[in-house]
């Protein structure tokens, strides 16, 4: 199991695709260190990896990723019980409601930049010193990222910022024998996305939005995009760095 016994953060584990990435890892053997903002849900996947009796090991911690503090406590956790790291799965974000640029208010697009773009910046900043024999980051982005019409100004915007992200760590950090890269999907079937309130969604936003190219498959499932994450993280992708890996069914072309 090329997994076995190695170290890995991935956090927005308790649901999608990021539960699915560490269900996927568990099973050849990693330990896993699984985090997410509601306890609830993560003491609910520590019952659900624990009646898979996987291989691996899971440890789960109430984190929110745009808090610095809370941030240090999980790095200091996995220092001190593992005192390595191999690699960082970065996958929790926020969407927002479509809004256009004059229709979200400041905070609520401060807020949708601290948890998709900062908690990447807080996450890369303490994950890169404990990876210093070479190690892995792969980052759960967009093609919101890539296009200019596939969500609304404060997700589209903090997608955009976190693949120069992604690109400028690989490029820096590529002499350490750290590899960082990105997936980039569509539509993805998980509880965030059907889980949104439509009465909240900027109607002119989606209403743009949705005039887009069509195709058959619209929408990803979580596993789907797990595979790809895993795939970058391993000893398969040893030769892609700075890399995003769209996933999107074509969407992007059509």
């Amino acid at each position: 199991m090329e997994f076995k016994d190695k170290v890995i953060i991935v956090t927005g584990a308790s649901e999608g695709v990021g539960k699915a990435t560490t269900k996927k890892l568990m099973a050849q053997g990693a330990i896993v260190y699984g985090v997410a903002r509601r306890q609830e849900k993560l003491d609910a996947l520590q019952k659900e990896m624990e009646a898979e009796n996987l291989p691996g090991k899971l440890h789960t911690l109430s984190v929110d990723v745009s808090n610095t503090d809370q941030i240090n406590n999980l790095f200091e956790t996995i220092k001190q019980n593992e005192n390595r790291l191999d690699a960082l799965v970065s996958n929790a974000g926020v969407m927002d409601d479509f809004q256009p640029v004059t229709e979200i208010s400041a905070e609520e697009f401060s807020r949708i930049i601290n948890i998709n773009l900062m908690g990447n910046f807080y996450l890369f900043q303490a994950a890169i010193p404990m990876l210093e024999k070479g190690g892995s980051i792969v980052v759960t982005a967009s093609i919101a990222g890539i296009t200019g019409g596939k969500a609304g100004a404060a997700y589209t915007s903090s997608k955009h910022a976190v693949m120069g992200l992604v690109k400028n760590t690989a490029v820096m950090y590529a002499s350490k024998g750290i590899r960082v890269n990105a997936v980039a999907p569509g539509g993805i079937m998980t509880p965030m996305t059907s889980e949104m309130d439509m009465e909240k969604v900027n109607q002119t936003g989606i209403a743009v939005i949705g005039n887009g190219a069509k195709i058959d498959k619209m929408m990803a499932t979580a596993e789907e995009i797990a595979d790809n994450l895993v795939y970058l993280i391993s000893d398969q992708a040893s030769n892609i760095n700075g890399h995003i890996l769209v996933s999107d069914a074509g969407l992007t072309e059509a």
